[in-house]
């Protein structure tokens, strides 16, 4: 097959997996799986793994609101309203089970209405300290993934150290294939559209990850490895408190921009949860979240995320950079003043992209997007 057709084989279907609905979801999991969600990266998917459950994250969903307005406040963001309608509606209904983790205040409260409605047979908080800083910071998290082990045995499967390392070494293999991928899309014309590219990342929270692995290798080997003519593009660092989007991505790429790096939490952030493999696994669990500043909603200092995103954004050769963040997400909206500060005094111009109802924003969008790229050309 040529090489043109098979990549786009490849991608058509991720495309396929990030295109479908929650309730399209259980024809597509592999038989007999037990599936478990996840919002945050703060889970560890290693230890659901390796119980014999199916790691799905939950991403959010441009579904309408009808049942969640009468248990949440106004003020939370749109992920929180998404998911707890999705719950409501009966989408997530295929699932056995969810867990939570310890993030931001809206998360917590959101813990305890999911608990009430009793929809699913399962649900874990798992609490992760605030405070990465404190001496009771380690034995308290290791506490907390022993504590997590043992409630998987109990209702999921037995986790056992050999199955816990192969697992470490399957998401290990993910995080290096997803970070050749973006090497790969910043140092070559790889004909990879933005939108693609997310869908490629997206997928990974849908399929199993055997498949993803070996979807990721076989994509990577297809794509050309030389740069070829091509119009300019402005480069752009991209974080925020969103997943991986295709349509946000795409209204990007139609600028005339690409996302160069990120800090998103599916995607580059991700990539911070390399865990050693030469060393107890629980142990290296604790270790790589202690070690890996991943977002504002945990406490490492003042200035820790400005001084985990500057030398990333300066390293990117990014001209600026968009925050694309959610509405309503306080941890994130307090670090932003002082982060634009510190990008101006760097001579980096950014753009601040609001979204509630990503199924009602994107026309604004596209309009701020190509004013602040067309700026950056002018640069």
């Amino acid at each position: 097959m040529p090489e043109e057709n098979y990549s786009d084989h490849i991608l058509k279907e991720f495309r396929r997996i990030t295109s479908l609905d929650y309730k399209a979801i259980p024809s597509h999991l592999p038989e007999g799986c037990i599936p478990i969600g996840f919002f945050c990266p703060y889970v560890p998917e290693e230890l659901l793994h390796a119980a014999g459950a199916f790691p799905f994250r939950l991403l959010g969903s441009p579904i309408k609101l009808s049942h969640a307005p009468a248990h949440l406040p106004p003020g939370c963001c749109h992920f929180m309203k998404s998911s707890l309608e999705s719950l409501l509606s009966g989408e997530l209904d295929f699932l056995k089970g969810v867990v939570f983790s310890h993030t931001c205040d809206g998360m917590q409260g959101l813990s305890d209405i999911w608990a009430f409605q009793k929809r699913l047979p399962l649900l874990f908080n798992f609490m992760v300290p605030t405070n990465l800083c404190s001496e009771s910071t380690r034995p308290y998290l290791k506490s907390e993934i022993e504590r997590f082990w043992s409630f998987l045995g109990s209702n999921v499967g037995t986790v056992t150290i050999p199955n816990l390392l192969a697992s470490v070494r399957l998401f290990n293999r993910i995080r290096e294939k997803i970070g050749e991928l973006y090497q790969l899309k910043r140092t070559s014309s790889s004909r990879l559209s933005e939108g693609d590219f997310a869908s490629v990342i997206r997928a990974g929270y849908w399929m199993d990850r055997n498949q993803y692995l070996q979807s990721l290798s076989e994509l990577l080997n297809a794509m050309p490895r030389k740069p070829t003519d091509e119009t300019p593009f402005v480069p752009i660092y991209l974080t925020g408190n969103m997943v991986h989007s295709a349509p946000y991505f795409s209204l990007i790429h139609e600028a005339g921009a690409r996302v160069v790096s990120d800090d998103l939490c599916s995607g580059e952030r991700f990539l911070r949860l390399r865990t050693r493999e030469d060393i107890d696994p629980i142990e290296a669990l604790t270790e790589r979240y202690l070690t890996s500043f991943l977002c504002p909603t945990k406490h490492k200092g003042a200035h820790a995320r400005l001084e985990t995103l500057l030398p990333e954004i300066e390293q990117s050769g990014a001209k600026g950079v968009i925050f694309l963040q959610y509405k309503y997400c306080e941890p994130h909206f307090f670090d932003h003043p002082d982060l634009k500060t510190a990008l101006e005094a760097k001579g980096i111009p950014s753009l601040l992209l609001e979204v509630d109802d990503p199924s009602t924003s994107q026309g604004q969008m596209k309009m701020r997007i190509q004013a602040f790229v067309e700026m950056l050309s002018a640069l």
